[in-house]
Order: C-alpha cells, then sequence, then structure tokens
C-alpha cells in the first residue's frame, strides 16, 4: 500500500497525459480527488501524507483517473461540484458550475442586505446554484429557478431539496415563457452565450456538457438579447437585469441593454480584469 503523498504525486504525473490542463492543474485534479475518495480535507491530506492508502480507496482513484484521461470532467465523476462554499449534486444534463459565475452572487451581497424581502428569478437556471446561493444568503427572499430542460430541473430540485431551502420555487420554462405572474426585483441569468462555430466548443470538456446551455444564435448573442428585450415585463420599478456574458461580447451586452432603455448600465470585472457581467436597471 501507498502513501497519500506518494499516490498524490503518482496520480498528478499521471494526469499531466491531459493536453488540456496545465501540469499544476493536474496536481490540483489530484488533490481533489483524493479528498473525494479518502472524505478529507486539503489540510487533513497534508497532515496524514505518510497514512496508507487502502486496497478499496486506491482502486477507486485509479478508476476515476483513468475516466479522467479519458476527458471526463471531475465534476461528472464526482456527481458534484463546490459553489460558493457549498457542494452541489452535478450529472451531465446540467453545466458545471464555474468559480466565475460566484461574481454575480458577490455583487448581489454586496449591493443588498442579507434580510432583504427580494423576489428574485434566476433564469436558466441549470444546477440551481445561482438561485440557491442567493436563497441561502437573502433568507427573507422568494426565488424563482427555471430552465428550459426537464432534466435540469430535476438536478437543481434535488439540490433544493438537500439544501432544506423552504424560499424557493421551480419552473420548467423556455425564458419567460410560463413564468408566473408577478413582478421581480432582481433577475439574474448565466444564459448561452458561445457562438456555434466557436473554437472553444471543440475543448473536450465543453463537448462532454450540454451544448444548448452553451451555445447561442446571433453570434452567441441571441439569449441575452432575448432575455434583455423582454425583462422589463417582469421586472419590478428599479427592478435589476444582471447577465453574464463572454468577455469580448461586454460592448455590444452594453448596447443591448442600453438600446432597450435599461437605466445605470453596469459592467463588472473578473479576477482576470475581463468584463464578465452587464447590470442594468428598469426606468
Amino acid at each position: 500500500m501507498e502513501s497519500i503523498h506518494s499516490y498524490r504525486k503518482k496520480i498528478g504525473i499521471e494526469l499531466q497525459n491531459l493536453s488540456t490542463i496545465t501540469a499544476r492543474e493536474a496536481e490540483l485534479e489530484a488533490q481533489f480527488i483524493l479528498q473525494f475518495v479518502l472524505k478529507e480535507t486539503s489540510t487533513q491530506l497534508i497532515i496524514g501524507r505518510n497514512k496508507k492508502i487502502s486496497e478499496n480507496d486506491a482502486g477507486l482513484i485509479e478508476s476515476i483517473v483513468k475516466q479522467r484521461l479519458l476527458g471526463t470532467p471531475l465534476a461528472y465523476l464526482f456527481k458534484e461540484w463546490d459553489f460558493y462554499g457549498r457542494t452541489y449534486y452535478i450529472n451531465q444534463q446540467t453545466l458545471i458550475p464555474r468559480q466565475d459565475t460566484e461574481l454575480m452572487i458577490d455583487i448581489l451581497i454586496q449591493n443588498n442586505k442579507e434580510d432583504s424581502s427580494l423576489k428574485i428569478l434566476d433564469l436558466g437556471t441549470g444546477s440551481g446554484v445561482i438561485g440557491l446561493t442567493l436563497a441561502h444568503h437573502f433568507f427573507n427572499a422568494q426565488i424563482t429557478l427555471s430552465d428550459i430542460s426537464s432534466e435540469a430541473i430535476k438536478v437543481a430540485k434535488i439540490n433544493g431539496g438537500n439544501s432544506g431551502l423552504k424560499n424557493i420555487q421551480f419552473v420548467e420554462s423556455n425564458w419567460f415563457e410560463k413564468i408566473p405572474p408577478g413582478k421581480f426585483d432582481i433577475i439574474v441569468s448565466n444564459p448561452p452565450y458561445i457562438p456555434k462555430n466557436d473554437k472553444h466548443l471543440k475543448h473536450p470538456e465543453l463537448l462532454e456538457q450540454p451544448q444548448i446551455a452553451l451555445m447561442s444564435e446571433l453570434g452567441g448573442l441571441q439569449a441575452i438579447t432575448d432575455i434583455v428585450k423582454n425583462a422589463k415585463q417582469y421586472l419590478n420599478k428599479a427592478g435589476l437585469l444582471m447577465i453574464e456574458h463572454g468577455f469580448d461580447q461586454a460592448p455590444t451586452v452594453k448596447n443591448i441593454f442600453t438600446a432597450n432603455t435599461f437605466n445605470n448600465v453596469r459592467q463588472y470585472q473578473d479576477i482576470n480584469s475581463r468584463i464578465r457581467i452587464t447590470s442594468g436597471v428598469k426606468i
């Protein structure tokens, strides 16, 4: 039996055979695999670096590494992924939550009181991580989570059930089509925004993810345009619309908000100083 330290080093080297990740990313993935299988934190792995790994655990680790080397993302192998400090159920019917999207949560938390009685719509919720994270923080809010995909809604409902939250509801809807009557204070969306001919779609990890949640017509801007065009009917006066998009789409998205007479249009940079989020207020 090998130690945690030697196994971590071994699988880190093996994962470097993946052309889609860097050596540092391979080391991190090796750590994530050990944390998942051994049910230990990164600190526990360091403290217990000389502990031996059982045959059963070693077999599971090797199985995960083998599937990872075939290109399947860890989130789909683990059937879970972390977002904003919580772990959520994930499967291949939903996108893998990304750290970039946590910026949206940061902005809303910074600009709204925790006990605010907000009505929030998470449009195109996928696994539900945005809406559920907001429901955890804004405990007096009412959160509606919607998606066109019945399979995605199933995943979101599982996460909602696991959360124990009572201030949430789910709607299967093609954008606003079946959204229940009533005005929202905030509408958030991480819609599909990658152009259909974008070379990044050929990336093995993106090929594994639901294409309907990635690609959009009109050079990647169709979904964003449709949402911005229709959102004002569903917003209260001074209601906020907030959308995630590609960094290279920032000027065009700003123009779309302005063309649809949104006021106080703001854009926000991610940790790499790239504009990834645009918001506007209903006049």
